[in-house]
């Protein structure tokens, strides 16, 4: 009877165990597709605070460089959604080939830390905005810089030559909520 109470006991143990393990593996790929999405939703929150005076046709191309698994879904809903009276297009360049054939015909490049492997141009294109996850800040061709803080909040930072360079005007609201960008050398 003993045994019985022990092996019954053990069975309990192993499955709570095992509930626990798969229920914390969800809670991570949670929290990795919660994080995706919501710096995918920066980017498209950050189309309504920019002006790009030099559109035309009907559509908006915002490129994401090397958007892999949670990343690459998020942006799918972007795809097609309305942008000043435009629809977004999300265009996918997954190779440095494409980078070279694709990025000219970018408003925005969008790089999400799946796709920090394939090389930028150097230099960048003018006329195209840079926005970059966990970019190195005194890189010179990323416009927006997002930016997870020791306290595990996402902010961002605007590098305003970067900004001229792509030719568009950043709101200053958008520039209120901005971190400052930290001088070299501090």
């Amino acid at each position: 009877m003993v045994v019985r109470r022990v092996g019954l006991a053990g069975q309990l143990m192993l499955r709570w165990g095992l509930g626990l393990i798969l229920g914390a593996h969800c809670l991570v790929a949670s929290a990795q597709a919660s994080e995706a999405g919501l710096r995918v939703a920066f980017v498209y929150n950050f189309l309504k605070f920019i002006e790009w005076p030099e559109l035309k046709g009907d559509r908006f191309s915002l490129c994401a460089l090397g958007a892999r698994d949670v990343a690459r879904q998020s942006l799918e809903q972007l795809d097609d959604k309305p942008y000043q009276y435009r629809r977004i297009h999300v265009v996918y360049i997954d190779t440095v080939e494409d980078v070279a054939s694709k990025v000219n015909s970018c408003q925005l490049l969008y790089v999400p830390a799946t796709g920090a492997d394939i090389p930028l141009p150097q230099p960048f294109p003018a006329g195209v905005l840079l926005v970059m996850d966990e970019a190195d800040v005194n890189d010179g061709r990323v416009g927006i810089a997002l930016m997870r803080t020791q306290d595990n909040r996402i902010e961002f930072v605007i590098n305003d030559p970067a900004v001229q360079q792509a030719g568009v005007k950043v709101s200053s609201q958008l520039l209120k909520l901005a971190k400052k960008r930290p001088v070299k050398g501090s």
